[in-house]
């Protein structure tokens, strides 16, 4: 692979100890973190920087960064246990070694994450080399097409992207990027599902169908965890509102309600969202209501003591004192609440 490459050393006990020793003599100091953190969409957890310590000798300090590398390095076995199978683990290991290594030696940290993986996995060092060296390369062509990727329109640059992966990944771009790859697939089949005629619930029914096949035998973990977004992404569709929009309040709120169910909602949480459902528009009735006779007392008086009383007055017949207040500071700042579009199910 042409570009930068990591050095490939031959190391042994007496390398680990000049490398510690190597730290130890040095003042550490914060950079630019090397790997692709951006790489996966769930964030890896960052190793805690250690706190800079007070001048010393070399000598003084070694034990202590020894102490400090076997510490980290157990850690780290003990986190990626039976990940390492996977090109996904592989990565989220090497971001975390990186992550330590530029902290204490910024101008070297690539000899030593070839020192360390050749002595801590040396079954498996020549693969970590080659998805380390993958890791940089792609983070290196982030960095420099990044003005000409701002230039492109989104499938262009989603296409462009996924090509370099593929070329510097193989397969395994696919394993890497997966929670990518199926927020991709589901936004595609909602888009789709916004085109179509149809009934609302019919919808909803394709729409779990679309993330059973995106997500497969995960599925039901995700829906689990991500109930409530999954539901304002079906309900955000504009069909689905322009639909909504339509019915008579009680005919809303059964398809409401079986929008839900169909999304996984049980029993209890779905009395509760209708229960919401029915609140919300009681507010915004009354919204509707101020923002009326707002309008005419704007158009009666001019602008002024008498105008504010007269606001003032009218915001708590409707809201009450406590909600009035809110609603005329929100006005102070320019924001207008019942000005904005209804968004059922959500507002």
């Amino acid at each position: 692979m042409k570009g930068k490459k990591i050095s490939v050393l031959v190391i042994g006990s007496a390398l680990i100890g000049a490398l510690v020793y190597q730290w130890a003599g040095s003042d550490p100091t914060a950079a630019t973190q090397p790997g692709m953190d951006s790489i996966q969409e769930t964030a890896t957890a960052e190793t805690p920087p250690i706190p800079p310590k007070p001048a010393a000798s070399a000598s003084q300090e070694a034990p202590s960064r020894n102490d400090d590398l076997e510490a980290f390095r157990e850690r780290l076995m003990a986190r990626f246990a039976g990940q390492l199978d996977h090109p996904s683990g592989q990565i989220r290991l090497l971001e975390e070694l990186m992550r330590y290594l530029n902290q204490f030696d910024p101008e070297h940290w690539r000899e030593s994450l070839s020192a360390l993986l050749m002595s801590w996995f040396p079954e498996r060092s020549e693969e970590l080399l080659n998805r380390a060296e993958a890791m940089i390369a792609y983070q290196d062509f982030m960095e420099r097409e990044q003005y000409t990727l701002r230039s492109m329109g989104p499938e262009e640059r989603r296409d462009f992207i996924w090509a370099k992966r593929r070329e510097l990944f193989g397969e395994a771009a696919d394993e890497i990027w997966q929670s990518e790859l199926r927020n991709h697939a589901l936004s595609q089949s909602l888009k789709e599902l916004d085109q179509q005629s149809g009934a609302t619930l019919a919808k909803a029914e394709a729409y779990t169908r679309a993330i059973e096949d995106a997500y497969g035998e995960e599925a039901a973990r995700v829906m689990e965890r991500r109930r409530q977004e999954l539901t304002d992404r079906f309900l955000s569709l504009a069909s689905v509102q322009e639909s909504l929009h339509e019915q008579a309040p009680e005919q809303r709120y059964e398809t409401l309600r079986g929008i839900r169910q169909q999304l996984g909602m049980e029993e209890q949480a779905l009395d509760r969202w209708d229960q919401l459902d029915r609140t919300r528009d009681d507010r915004w009735a009354k919204g509707e209501t101020y923002e009326t006779r707002r309008q005419a007392i704007v158009e009666k008086y001019q602008p002024g003591p008498e105008r504010e009383e007269a606001l003032d007055n009218l915001s708590r017949d409707i809201f009450g004192n406590e909600m009035a207040a809110i609603i005329r500071d929100e006005e102070k700042a320019g924001y207008y609440r019942y000005r904005e579009s209804r968004v059922y199910g959500q507002n």
